[in-house]
């Protein structure tokens, strides 16, 4: 299946619910639930037991099966899936069902007992309500934890790729290695450093933790600045760094590759275009309990072919990253001058 199919047949955080295999979950879980409840109410024969199970196994599987289908109809027609629209229409499906299941319930005992007084058991419709409501909350919260775990592990694999793809070019390796093939005989002791470096470029994209320290990303960064450096040489590529060694918190934990790729970026999208090169500042500051890091690079010559769509992906993709790391408590601002191109994003410290 396609992403965007899968994303068309699922509503929101929640599961393909729509699909012959998720129905027959469903049911599964929802027999399994029948069970525990006609346990839990104890009968006085075997055949009494028996005719609970029967019935509440009917009540379970009406309620799960219909609230579950009627999902599934909502999400061909809603337009819009936020996370708390999707709770509240979930839940109101499966009161609607619960408290008409209940109904019906009642009415069809009140049928069988001829000549006693019918009234609506209100206590065993709020019951069933109640038990309905908080099963639906702990099924949306697995749901929706599941969903984020995955959302995070689909995001950094999309970095990764896209940084070991970027290693991967052509360009970039043929570069490289020209540079070190040219560095054998003039400089043996440098190129045996920028072989170290490329092994440690690729090792990074390949490292599979989820977070690693602060000193490691800026470790890979400036092996790949070292690496970009003997491309483009010093008199095409400055790099500035602005931090203070004796506050930065080298041993906060961050998610990999929030660093390289942007210094990547600002170097093939705006110093490389650039015939006389430029300057590629990078900043890292302790704001308390925040971390602030800026980017900065010259803006190319108009005219200039500087690959703006990739540019987008990156830092959509950098965007979405931060969103599933932090939430909210991230930020990410990307300004652009007459002069230069400004990427800064703040982190809280865990």
């Amino acid at each position: 299946m396609s992403a965007s199919e899968n994303d068309t047949n699922s509503l929101g955080f929640l599961p393909n619910l729509c699909s012959l295999k998720a129905i027959l979950r469903v049911a599964v879980a929802a027999e399994v639930l029948a069970m525990v409840l006609a346990l839990a109410a104890a009968a006085e024969t075997y055949q009494a037991s028996l005719m609970k199970l029967l019935m509440t196994s009917l009540f379970v599987q009406w309620v799960v099966i219909s609230s579950t289908m009627s999902i599934c109809l909502y999400n061909k027609f809603a337009k819009h899936k936020e996370t708390m629209q999707i709770v509240v229409v979930s839940a109101g499906i499966v009161a609607f069902f619960t408290i008409f299941a209940s109904m019906l319930t009642i009415m069809a005992d009140s049928y069988n007992k001829v000549g006693e007084v019918f009234y609506w058991d209100t206590p065993f419709i709020l019951r069933n309500l109640f038990i309905s409501l908080v099963i639906t909350a702990l099924a949306l919260r697995y749901f929706y934890v599941q969903h984020q775990r995955d959302a995070h592990v689909v995001a950094d694999t999309d970095a990764k790729y896209d940084a070991l793809q970027s290693r991967m070019r052509p360009h970039f390796l043929f570069n490289s290695l020209n540079s070190i093939a040219m560095l054998v005989h003039q400089d043996p002791q440098q190129a045996e450093d920028a072989i170290l470096d490329l092994a440690d470029i690729f090792r990074t994209t390949l490292d599979r933790r989820n977070r690693i320290p602060l000193r490691e990303e800026l470790d890979v960064t400036l092996r790949y600045l070292r690496m970009e450096g003997l491309r483009l040489g010093k008199r095409r590529l400055n790099v500035v760094w602005d931090m203070d060694r004796n506050t930065l918190p080298f041993d906060m934990e961050i998610p990999p590759l929030l660093l390289q790729p942007l210094a990547e970026n600002a170097i093939y999208h705006g110093i490389q275009p650039r015939e006389e090169g430029g300057t590629l500042g990078i900043s890292l500051y302790d704001a308390g309990e925040r971390l602030d890091i800026v980017i900065t690079n010259p803006v190319p010559p108009e005219g200039t072919n500087t690959h703006q769509k990739g540019n987008h992906i990156a830092q959509e993709n950098l965007k979405n990253r931060l969103k599933l790391a932090y939430g909210s408590r991230a930020n990410l601002q990307i300004k652009r001058s007459r002069h230069q191109y400004r990427v800064s994003f703040s982190i809280p410290k865990e």
